[in-house]
């Protein structure tokens, strides 16, 4: 296929040790695109949506794409986690396997799947039901999934086996990070390096040791769960650039796998794609934008025009900002200024984690309404595993230090008797 010379050039990373964060005279020739494709959250796919999708999915899993992507991903899993490479490397890793579906049903794009709107209970999303991408292995059976997407799929890298995920004891997966501590992470990140480590060390790792089995290793992209996962934590890295786009478009520090100061101009693969020509959405290659930036008034073509956003209406806003003042300027910065803040840092949307798919066509469905017998009791998120934390080559430090940013989050907020507008009495019936 023609992207086959671009997907394959992933495979190398060329570091440099210039610290840059204005744009090469390089990224000033890099064309509008003349098409964007959308990336929605993916319970907003309409049934048509949903059927191009995974119609494409199915065709590229029938052309050993989905191999080649985990043979891929296994051979430079060292030097793409836990440094500022991150999350640049799989911008451009999601964009090309979107564009390998591309080449089935141009409309296609890549949905994002928004986790924290499952945080409470991640094993009970939809995202994860039968109809879809199907949910925990089969214990019994080599923790093969039977349902969903890839219920039938035999993968061959790195042996012929089914598609595994192992939730774990009692086939449940513990608390995944709130859209609480995810908006603290987008107002508290000033630097591209805050928001890496913010992003990797806690919404990231989470659900790849949670889900388990094929999610929980280098070649983790044999899960097609994997591509939603990436494209959310690429929606969050745009949304923070989009927030000051003049200072944050390009705006790339921190250092790489071999302690080397990165570059914009450094490269992502072992041809001539430098980091700056990742880094504008609708320019380039990097022909999409998504839902939530154009809800919040962004261009889909102009990632540098200054967009002036409002916050979103929502009960969750509302809270938090009644916080005392001290807890508003240690979590929430932006809030404690004051004023209009912009919905891209703003995670605290009017979220429903028990809301059918939209591709599921028109379910009655009762309105949600947080329990009351959660307030004051927003539960803490999960922890990595030493395993885990050693295969990615991570920093304990920086692992622990966000683990207990986030527990100490929580306990503040549940200090002063706050609910949480997404929790549920999981042992009350719908």
């Amino acid at each position: 296929m023609r992207l086959l010379a671009s997907v394959v050039g992933l495979a190398l990373l060329v570091a440099q040790q210039v610290v840059c964060v204005t744009p090469p005279p390089g990224a000033d020739s890099l064309q509008a695109c003349s098409s964007v494709v959308t990336r929605k959250e993916v319970r907003d796919l309409s049934p048509e949506e949903w059927s191009a999708y995974s119609s494409a999915v199915q065709s590229a899993y029938n052309d050993r794409w989905i191999d080649w992507f985990g043979f891929l991903h296994d051979r430079v899993a060292g030097v793409i986690h836990s440094n500022a490479v991150f999350l640049v490397y799989h911008r451009k890793m999601t964009r090309d396997y979107e564009q390998i579906l591309q080449q089935y049903n141009p409309s296609v794009a890549v949905p994002f799947w928004n986790t924290l709107i499952d945080y409470q209970n991640p094993g009970g999303s939809p995202v994860l039901s039968d109809s879809y991408f199907g949910g925990n292995g089969n214990a019994a059976s080599d923790n093969c999934v039977t349902g969903g997407i890839a219920g039938s799929w035999k993968l061959t890298f790195p042996d012929v086996h089914c598609l595994r995920r192992n939730f774990g004891e009692a086939d449940t997966i513990k608390s995944w990070y709130s859209p609480e501590f995810i908006t603290s992470v987008l107002q508290r990140s000033t630097a591209y390096s805050d928001l890496r480590a913010g992003l990797e060390n806690t919404i990231h790792g989470l659900p790849h040791l949670s889900l388990g089995g094929d999610m929980n290793t280098m070649h983790s992209p044999l899960d097609p769960v994997f591509w939603l996962h990436h494209s959310n934590i690429d929606r969050l890295f745009a949304q923070w650039q989009a927030v000051n786009p003049d200072e944050r478009t390009y705006a790339y520090d921190g250092t790489d796998i071999k302690n080397n100061a990165v570059s914009l101009n450094d490269h992502l693969t072992s041809t001539t794609t430098p980091v700056y020509e990742v880094m504008r959405l609708g320019y380039g290659s990097m022909c999409y934008t998504y839902s939530t930036i154009q809800a919040a008034g962004g261009s889909s073509n102009n990632l540098a025009r200054r967009q002036k956003c409002i916050v979103r209406p929502s009960k969750a806003t509302e809270a938090v900002r009644k916080l005392p003042p001290k807890l508003l300027s240690s979590y929430y910065p932006s809030f404690a200024k004051g004023g209009v803040v912009s919905a891209l840092e703003n995670e605290l949307g009017d979220y429903d984690p028990r809301r059918p798919m939209s591709a599921d066509g028109v379910v009655e469905h009762k309105p949600f309404v947080a329990s009351e017998k959660m307030r004051g009791h927003m539960p803490k998120a999960g922890t990595l595993d030493n395993m885990y934390i050693k295969m990615m080559g991570a920093n304990v430090t920086e692992v622990k230090q966000f683990e207990k940013m986030a527990d100490e989050m929580v306990d503040a907020l549940n200090s002063e008797n706050y609910l949480s507008p997404y929790l549920v009495d999981l042992l009350e019936k719908e």
